[in-house]
Order: C-alpha cells, then sequence, then structure tokens
C-alpha cells in the first residue's frame, strides 16, 4: 500500500510504502523549460499540487498550479515521463473514461485532456474561479465549485453542456457525496471574510439546500465516512469530525497550513504544508497517532492500495 504526495516547493513526487516506509521519487519537469520564479532566492518551480490515479495504465497525473502543466508520472519505474500544457492554473480533476478534466482557476473553464493523445482537445467555459470538480455515478452528471461565483454547475459528462447550476454559500471549495449519491455537502469557505465557514447540505433529487452545518476557518476540504463528515479547516489548522445525526463535533490539531486530506479506514491523513509532514489520525480517537517526514510544501495526497 502506498501513499503518493506531491510536493509544491520541490516538484517532486513522493512514493513512500505504508507498511515498510520505503520510499523513492520522481522529479517533476516544466512542459516548456519557463519555471515560476517565486521569488529571488526561490527555484523556478512547476508547483505540483493535485494527484490522480489511473490503476489501468498504471500512470499517476500531477496537476501544477505554477506553470499550467500536467505532468504524467509512470509508476512501473516511477519516473516522470513528460509534462503538457493543460490550463491557467489547474485547480483539481477527475478522470472520466479517456479523458481527464480539469478545472482553471485563473481561465473560468474546464480542459478536457485525451489520455492516450497526450494533449488538450477542448475547454469547456464555467462559472469565476472554479475549484473542485468531482462525478456522480447515479445522475451521470460532473459537479464544479465556482468559488467567485457562489454556485455549483451540473454538467453532462458527454456534451459538456451546464444542465443546471445550484446556489450556495459564499466562496464554495470542495465538495463530496453521499454514499447513496443522493446528497451533496460543499464547503462555503468565507475565504477574505475571517469569519468561519459553513457545510452546504444539498438535496440533489430537488437541487435545494436543505441545512447548514458550522465549521472552523477557512475549510477547504470535505469526506464522509459512515454517519460523519470529516473537514479540513485551512486556518483553523484543525481536522473536524461532525456527527450527522447528533450534530457533536470533534476537532484535532492536524499541522500548520493543512493542504489536502484522505480517509482510508480509521486512519486521516493531511498534509502540512509548512511543517513538511504527512500527520496520521486516528478518526476513532481523533488524535494523531503518526507521521510521515516529507519534502517541501506537500500537497495532493493519493492512496495506492
Amino acid at each position: 500500500m502506498y501513499i503518493y504526495i506531491a510536493n509544491m516547493g520541490e516538484d517532486v513526487i513522493e512514493r513512500v510504502n505504508l507498511e515498510t516506509n520505503h520510499r523513492d521519487f520522481a522529479k517533476i519537469k516544466s512542459y516548456n523549460n519557463k519555471h515560476l520564479p517565486l521569488n529571488v532566492y526561490s527555484k523556478y518551480l512547476c508547483g505540483p499540487h493535485r494527484l490522480i490515479l489511473d490503476k489501468q495504465r498504471q500512470k499517476l497525473y500531477s496537476l501544477n498550479a505554477y506553470d499550467n502543466s500536467i505532468s504524467i508520472i509512470n509508476l512501473e519505474d516511477f519516473t516522470s515521463e513528460i509534462s503538457l500544457y493543460v490550463g491557467n492554473y489547474p485547480n483539481n480533476g477527475i478522470m472520466h473514461g479517456d479523458y481527464i478534466l480539469v478545472v482553471n482557476g485563473d481561465s473560468d473553464s474546464i480542459s478536457i485532456f485525451d489520455i492516450e493523445e497526450k494533449k488538450v482537445i477542448g475547454q469547456v467555459k464555467v462559472g469565476s474561479f472554479p475549484q473542485d470538480i468531482i462525478y456522480n455515478e447515479k445522475y451521470d452528471l460532473i459537479f464544479v465549485s465556482n468559488m467567485n461565483s457562489d454556485e455549483i454547475l451540473l454538467i453532462d459528462p458527454y456534451s459538456y453542456r451546464i444542465v443546471d447550476f445550484i446556489g450556495t454559500g459564499a466562496r464554495p471549495i470542495g465538495m463530496t457525496f453521499s454514499e447513496d449519491w443522493d446528497c451533496l455537502y460543499v464547503i462555503n469557505s468565507y475565504f477574505e471574510t475571517g469569519i468561519n465557514g459553513k457545510i452546504s447540505v444539498i438535496n440533489l433529487q430537488s437541487l435545494k439546500v436543505t441545512g447548514e452545518i458550522g465549521v472552523g476557518k477557512v475549510p477547504t476540504m470535505v469526506r464522509k465516512k459512515e454517519n460523519f463528515l470529516y473537514v479540513l479547516n485551512s486556518c483553523s489548522n484543525t481536522l473536524c469530525k461532525i456527527d450527522l445525526f447528533t450534530k457533536q463535533k470533534k476537532e484535532v490539531y492536524c499541522g500548520y497550513a493543512p493542504g489536502y486530506l484522505c480517509i482510508l479506514d480509521k486512519y486521516a491523513y493531511v498534509s502540512s504544508a509548512e511543517e513538511n509532514k504527512v500527520n496520521i489520525i486516528d478518526i476513532d480517537e481523533m488524535r494523531v497517532v503518526k507521521f510521515i517526514e516529507t519534502r517541501k510544501e506537500p500537497q495532493g495526497l493519493v492512496i495506492d492500495l
């Protein structure tokens, strides 16, 4: 069992065996050799920050925020094969069939990346500053959160036509579905206000917001497991566990500047960009039980069973 870690501050993808702790690295290279200098002292960086696992093809795809590229990593020898332009500030992406759909924050669009052809074959206009993209199997629809439009778009995954939208609270970012696919949980970050964020609970049969749940400052990600929601609060530096029946909450410190959240079995894995580690949290007891040291500024995580 491996965990893959995107290190935004070094252009390195780490692969760590969670059983033996053995690790190896793949170095990301810019598609045009024009990395973005963050300051006069820094190296030029591509900025890998989100990862997509393709087990069928034995590939790992890295979305690189600084040079607007996607990198393809061969999992057999764990080397970076190629980097290609994908769109302006790729925030997130999903695989759908033979394509990777990437939301581009700085161009308000989705790029359609053909996996076999290794190129962008089209773009779809969406709302302002899209952040997250997820696919609902039951309704056969793609959902995109637009942070500056305060809305969720519903998109047909074949024609890429916008079929509906849902208004939410301020600055929607991360999303997740219930196990029966009938409920959508949306993080409203209230990004620049300094007030605590909320989760909008949306019934997908009616496309209406049916409830709200308060969380910490600038929440960014939400995951659901059984009767609980797990929310990453980036300014509170906490992981919050919410009982959906009692609405009781428990919080645990999960590292300064938490970047990404994965949940597997009884553990949450949270990357801490400022502390250069991934904290492993027992979600039954809500306490950090161990951590994985990383390279600089870990962000996106993927676990391969």
